[in-house]
């Protein structure tokens, strides 16, 4: 299983981030925000969560590839945090 933090912060990104996740369509990723989990691959899903806070993404199935994890970069909270501090 695989976890993270992501930030995003406007519905441009939520639209760029369903796109990436497109590209994924066999692997299970979810987002979870407080009580809420949701299948990554939903606009709509993702829209209905607070965007407002970072959201825990999870793929529980596998260890994701080299390529998700670049795709996934530019949505990292910690990297986020670190581009507003400067």
């Amino acid at each position: 299983m695989y976890t993270t933090r992501i930030f995003l912060h406007d519905l441009t990104n939520v639209k760029k981030f369903a796109a990436m996740t497109a590209k994924y369509d066999k692997l299970r990723i979810n987002l979870i925000s407080d009580i809420y989990t949701i299948d990554a691959h939903s606009l709509i899903g993702i829209i209905s969560l607070d965007i407002t806070s970072p959201l825990v993404l999870e793929v529980p199935d596998e260890e994701p590839t080299e390529e998700f994890l670049a795709d996934i970069a530019p949505f990292l909270y910690e990297e986020r945090a670190e581009v507003l501090a400067k």
